[in-house]
């Protein structure tokens, strides 16, 4: 009895010590990750250590969480790697991009599969790995999925990426068009939203006035002045959720390649 009872009770502990589980994520091996990233959806992949820990791990559970949250399709896939000679884990998925010589402190590294792409052709990640809302905009700009972050309105982020892939003489239709759809958005539970939503307007008026390169422009104007810590916290705070709205105006996604 005593022996029954041993083995019960090392069966319900040993999932959770050697298991690796985070909500939103799903874990992936050399057999079945061509099982799941298939073509079928976006997929974006962070290759990390076997037991990942640290702030880069938090911005990868927030990332995660919030993509779960949402009701977009994407996936949050996590791989386990270890290049090492005495405990090689996934080596055949590190071989095949391009992270064999990566030793542990070297990782995580972040991998896009965008839905009908090439999968030996991923989309790399090359930002900042500890802050959560620059990993989660950067997934919005590449895919045009809503994951609603901080200032994004849903009733207006496909109208964003249809005025960004429309003819310079059909946006002012969308633009009329964005402006109601955005009078009839509630702001009752967010008194914040009423600003989101005239910065969705007043993005489409500059890019009509300016051009589309004013996107990229901005971007990389409030960026800079994002982390300025001479400025206020408050103002900081501001221009990060501008940043996540214009990442809505840069699509069609679909349409672009990197390496």
């Amino acid at each position: 009895m005593k022996l029954l009872l041993a083995i019960s009770l090392l069966a319900c502990l040993w999932p959770s010590s050697t298991a690796i589980s985070d909500k939103g994520v799903i874990y992936v091996d050399d057999l079945t990750f061509d099982k799941v990233v298939d073509q079928s959806r976006d997929v974006l992949v962070r290759f990390d250590k076997e037991y990942p820990w640290g702030e880069e791990h938090d911005a990868f559970k927030q990332l995660a969480k919030a993509v779960g949250d949402s009701d977009t399709s994407l996936l949050v896939v996590g791989v386990p790697i270890s290049n090492s000679e005495t405990y090689p884990v996934n080596t055949k998925l590190s071989a095949r991009y391009g992270l064999a010589a990566l030793k542990d402190e070297q990782v995580p590294c972040y991998k896009l599969f965008k839905k009908g792409a090439d999968t030996r052709k991923p989309i790399a990640y090359r930002g900042d790995m500890k802050q959560a809302q620059e990993l989660l905009r950067w997934t919005v700009e590449q895919t045009g999925v809503f994951i609603g972050i901080k200032g994004q309105v849903k009733e207006l982020d496909e109208l964003a990426r249809s005025f960004m892939a429309a003819a310079p003489a059909a946006r002012k239709a969308l633009l009329s068009q964005a402006q109601s759809a955005g009078d009839a958005v509630d702001s009752s539970s967010n008194p914040d939203v009423g600003g989101y939503v005239e910065y969705y307007i007043k993005t489409m008026q500059r890019v009509m006035d300016k051009g589309d390169a004013w996107i990229e422009q901005e971007t990389q104007r409030l960026s800079k002045v994002a982390e300025d810590k001479a400025v206020a916290a408050a103002k900081r705070e501001t221009f990060q959720w501008r940043r996540n709205i214009l990442a809505s105006f840069k699509a069609p996604a679909a349409d672009k390649a990197e390496l």
